[in-house]
């Protein structure tokens, strides 16, 4: 019964699934999904979207903090 699914990306501490949030992104699970078809759509409209995105904010964050 759930409708929606999704990505997030986070720092990673000593909790699984603890650390803070970086960056999340909701996919909608569709009627006759497949875990196989919904996986392929979680990680073409949020993981491969999200991932750069994080590793882009993250980069220029401690560039910022070299710079001072």
């Amino acid at each position: 019964g759930v409708k929606v699914t999704g990505a997030t990306v986070h720092f990673v501490n000593e909790v699984t699934d603890g650390g803070q949030i970086i960056l999340q992104k909701a996919v909608d699970v569709r009627e006759g999904d497949t875990p196989e078809v919904l996986q392929k759509r979680v990680m073409e409209e949020a993981e491969w979207k999200l991932l750069p995105q994080a590793t882009q904010m993250i980069s220029e964050e401690i560039r910022r903090e070299k710079d001072q």
